[in-house]
């Protein structure tokens, strides 16, 4: 939920521009009372709009956030909960600064007591004992399920890239720093890259293009909180990468043995010319080619079209998957760095169908 899109409200009934949820400020806790106004069951993050009264009887109209709908209808929440006109009561936490939003923690149908909605808890890693990845009949691993079964990979902990030699950098899921005097240690970033770092960490990461719908190029395609499917097409000598955090977007890693091509002549992509081979039970990809017009990783680290990555996918066992990349841009950054993250199984389901809904109106 903290990973989808909120609405700003600029006022009653005009225009919401998409924000952030970083915008809150888990710091607090707020309670608010008032009748439905508007519904907005849309991707990345459903909305209710409530009138709320203060304690000088002032009405003002309130943006609450519920979270994204494939999680909310996972878990018997769906658009027909509430009525126009119903008065809820909502706890939660409070958007930063003075704009009347708020992300729902609970929400309580006050004419009949009834608890309507609690914020679903994350969900658990696949359980039972570690087993063995499950492995094609000539022996190579699989990065997707077993023959007969489902499943996709969910990332899990702070899913923000940072340098794999800094230390106890501390940041939330969306890469937004505790403290902004450990910039330094993130990434070895050139004075304009920490510069541009800098102001989108100040300005709460408000101009992510992914709040335009905008596809999660790089590492970010492994950071969405919806997931990620590895179809692997063998036959024809490619993987394609399904993600359950873009617009349908997939992504083509070929394995059939090409060469990469030079980079002045790739046309420039989200997702970059992805050519990969297996070493051992390692997935080790070349990617260049991509545009600017994403940010390749949570936090807001800038890049440049001279962006080179080197991907090392492997599936130490049957729930785990290690991401592993070599950043190198010698436009942005002082030297190559390497960062990772870690995923998790979620067996037996699908990624489910995600379209982002770029801006409301009224």
């Amino acid at each position: 939920m903290r990973c989808g899109l909120l609405v700003l409200i600029v006022s009653s009934g005009v225009a919401l521009a998409a924000q952030r949820s970083a915008v809150y400020d888990s710091e607090r806790q707020i309670r608010l009372e008032g009748a439905v106004t508007r519904i907005e069951w849309i991707n990345p993050s459903a909305l209710l709009f409530i009138d709320v009264r203060d304690a000088g009887g002032v009405v003002a109209n309130w943006a609450v956030e519920v979270g994204n709908p494939i999680d909310l209808e996972r878990n018997k929440w769906t658009r027909r909960s509430l009525r126009i006109g119903d008065v809820v009561t909502v706890e939660g936490v409070p958007a930063r600064g003075l704009a009347r939003q708020a992300l729902a923690r609970s929400i309580m149908h006050k004419a009949t007591g009834k608890r309507l909605f609690d914020l679903p808890a994350p969900r658990p890693a696949a359980a039972g004992r570690t087993a063995p990845a499950p492995r094609w009949p000539d022996g190579q691993v699989r990065l997707g399920p077993a023959p007969g079964q489902k499943g996709y990979w969910a990332a899990t902990g702070v899913r923000a890239l940072v340098e794999s030699t800094a230390a106890n950098v501390r940041m939330n899921d969306e890469g937004l720093l505790a403290n902004l005097a450990d910039a330094d240690r993130v990434a070895p970033m050139l004075p304009w890259a920490k510069a541009i770092y800098l102001h989108r960490q100040r300005t709460l990461l408000k101009d992510d293009p992914l709040t335009r719908c905008m596809p999660p190029g790089g590492p970010r395609q492994f950071q969405m909180p919806n997931g990620v499917q590895f179809i692997e097409q063998r036959e024809v000598g490619r993987i394609l990468v399904l993600m359950g955090g873009g617009n349908r977007n997939w992504r083509v890693i070929y394995t059939d043995g090409r060469q990469q091509g030079q980079a002045a002549e790739v046309v420039l992509t989200y997702y970059g010319s992805s050519v990969g081979r297996w070493e051992k039970d390692t997935l080790v990809v070349d990617s260049i080619g991509y545009n600017e017009r994403f940010w390749f990783s949570n936090g807001g680290l800038p890049h440049t079209e001279a962006l080179h990555l080197t991907e090392r996918i492997s599936r130490p066992d049957l729930n785990t998957l290690r991401y592993d990349v070599t950043v190198d841009d010698p436009r942005t950054y002082t030297r190559p760095w390497t960062g990772g993250l870690t995923l998790r199984w979620v067996p037996g389901e699908d990624i489910e169908e995600y379209f982002c809904e770029e801006g409301i109106t009224p």
